[in-house]
């Protein structure tokens, strides 16, 4: 009787030491509001793997389209604020939506906290390869000749890429019309067949139609010009008094999440991001990973939100 009470103390010991350490540890989610394949799927995924051997986590990556990201974000906001629960946002959603959704369901600067700046990518116009336009200037010509024809693409209404063409139009006096497509293969497609005379696209999404000789860049709208195009001249180079204008994401956490775990995760992110290999992957995307402290990500995010106020307002255009 007693040996059997000895053992099954020893087992009840034993238990209460190993049962703790064996318990899972909680995964860090990496929550992306669009389909699962996406550029920003694949960062998300990406990061995972490096996320889980530097922060020594589990790290996995959850699909939550819907409602143009804002899904996403509403589900972080309402995470608790432990810094395990991140969404991976594309920029639109910080500093264009406020704009253009009057029922947001969040306000990017005090429902979540910056994180770290994602890859950045470069914007450029394009037109078919039998456009008579070499040139931005030669297009312009011909879209202020031609008012009635003058129309650009772009992968969705009330993207950057619309807004663009906006700030384009309004910086050089003439009216350009927005054709709004269901994602960048419908505006390829139609730019290709030259159903439009322009479109505004990632350059990502352009490279191999340039390369083939089936589009022709004419210029990008960054600050700089575009590693990958680099005898392509930007809007400012040609005189043009836009702000410059890049694609790029974020990653944020839920609001009042520590400042220690928020520096942890930068730190790891910003070190994930230049990997040889992921830096490859997202050189293949078109993508440049940089640098930045959640404070730069904020304040880029506030800055563009008062860059794009005054041509989303001039558009007239509202999602809901």
């Amino acid at each position: 009787m007693i040996p059997t009470l000895i053992r099954r103390a020893s087992l009840a010991l034993l238990f209460a030491v190993v049962a703790p350490a064996a318990q899972a540890q909680e995964p860090l989610k990496l929550v992306v509001g669009l389909p699962a394949g996406g550029n920003f799927d694949i960062i998300a995924r990406l990061l995972a793997d490096k996320l889980r051997i530097s922060l020594n986590q589990p790290a996995i990556v959850e699909n939550r389209p819907g409602a143009q990201a804002r899904l996403a974000i509403q589900h972080v906001k309402a995470a608790a604020p432990d810094g395990n629960t991140l969404v991976v946002a594309p920029g639109a959603t910080i500093y264009l939506y406020p704009h253009v959704f009057k029922q947001l369901g969040y306000d990017p600067f005090t429902d979540l906290a910056p994180v770290a700046k994602l890859p950045t990518w470069d914007l450029g116009l394009a037109v078919p390869a039998s456009s008579p336009a070499r040139s931005l200037q030669d297009f312009l010509a011909w879209a202020k000749a031609h008012p009635a024809a003058a129309f650009y693409g772009t992968p969705s209404a009330g993207s950057i890429q619309h807004f663009l063409g906006v700030s384009l139009s309004q910086t050089t006096g003439i009216r350009m019309e927005h054709v709004g497509y269901k994602g960048a293969a419908e505006v390829i497609t139609a730019l290709v067949g030259a159903q439009i005379p322009a479109a505004i696209l990632n350059i990502g999404e352009m490279l191999n139609l340039q390369q083939a000789g089936k589009v022709r860049i004419l210029a990008t709208f960054g600050s700089q010009r575009a590693a990958e195009l680099p005898d392509v001249p930007t809007a400012a180079e040609l005189g043009l008094r836009m702000g410059p204008a890049q694609g790029w994401g974020g990653i944020y956490a839920p609001a009042r999440t520590p400042d220690a775990r928020i520096a942890q995760l930068n730190a790891a992110i910003v070190r994930a991001l230049k990997e040889p290999d992921v830096r490859a992957k997202l050189a293949q995307m078109g993508m440049t990973p940089v640098d930045s402290t959640p404070r730069q990500l904020d304040e880029q995010g506030r800055r563009e939100l008062e860059q794009w106020r005054q041509a989303v307002q001039a558009s007239g255009f509202s999602a809901d």
